[in-house]
């Protein structure tokens, strides 16, 4: 048996009779693994062996026992309405099977849907190409989750039909959203901008500053000027320290990019040892404003 083919359970579009066995070509990426690995070689030649209404009940009990919600469509018929799905897409959605079977699968979408994911999922049906996509559905009480959604074409005796297979992954979100809120917290809390007047802000950098944070800093600072307008930013290094590298040539790199901008950098907090120990540095201060204080750099504002 040639080594791209796929067995699956195949439903009529015309009576909804269940054709165990069908031989399938894949179309796209592959079918879901599991379906491979029950249909393919030796399995299903055995699977062959029981009388067809045990086959039906092993198929069923298999697809509706899945955590995967699982629908088949018919684009042959108006509207490319659901001809299958099994009681796990009905525990997902709230929808039992009677309010399912007949629609398209758009019934689940919402005002917060986005209308370019589903631009793309339409697309991908007309052209038949597969397609996985993330998007906001909702279930019959109203709930919001997001629905991963992946559609396969597949043919069989010359008729074309979609599988769609739909994981809720709303944990998954609300976990990247909490992972990605605290990173933001803790970039906020490491390099926090103050704003002290209408055209000045104000940055602290404490501890080492690696090259990572740098650009971090660069990028919140470029980004802060262009929302707010100010027009003189300080950074202020008296919490800074150093091992080997200077950080001169970050300093300077920052003010390139704000001035750029129209934006000129004050760099506060150089006491005397990190004068002696700037001094003759390749690089040199002589490209920086520089102030032994924070204070003394305002004055120059006023």
């Amino acid at each position: 048996m040639p080594s791209d083919l796929d067995f699956l359970l195949i439903i009529d579009s015309v009576n909804y009779r269940e054709v165990a066995g069908a031989c399938l070509k894949k179309t796209g990426s592959g079918f879901m693994a599991h379906r491979r690995q029950l249909y393919r070689g030796q399995e299903v030649n055995e699977l062959n062996t029981l009388p067809q209404s045990m086959q039906r009940k092993l198929l069923e009990a298999m697809l509706d026992g899945s955590r995967v919600a699982a629908l088949v469509t018919d684009p042959a018929q108006p509207d490319n309405p659901i001809i299958y799905a099994n009681r796990t897409f009905e525990k997902m959605t709230g929808y039992s099977l009677e309010e399912t079977l007949g629609r398209n699968c758009r019934f689940l979408q919402g005002e917060g849907t986005d209308p370019k994911t589903v631009a793309k999922l339409r697309e991908a049906i007309h052209s038949e190409q597969p397609i996985t996509i993330t998007l906001k559905n909702y279930k019959k009480d109203g709930t919001m989750f997001w629905n991963r959604l992946t559609v396969e074409p597949f043919e069989v005796e010359n008729r074309s039909f979609f599988i769609g297979t739909q994981t809720n992954v709303s944990v998954e979100f609300q976990q990247r959203r909490e992972l990605e809120d605290k990173e933001l917290e803790i970039e906020q809390l490491m390099l926090p901008i103050m704003r002290i007047d209408d055209g000045l802000a104000a940055v602290s950098l404490i501890g080492e500053m690696s090259p990572q944070r740098f650009s971090v800093l660069t990028q919140k600072l470029s980004e802060y000027v262009q929302s707010s307008g100010v027009d003189t930013v300080i950074i202020d290094i008296t919490g800074l320290f150093w091992d080997h590298e200077s950080p001169i040539s970050s300093l300077l790199a920052v003010q390139d990019v704000l001035r750029l901008m129209g934006t000129q950098l004050f760099v506060t907090g150089i006491s005397p040892k990190v004068a002696r120990s700037l001094t003759g540095l390749q690089n040199g201060m002589s490209g920086l404003r520089t102030f032994s204080s924070i204070q003394q750099a305002i004055q120059m504002t006023r």
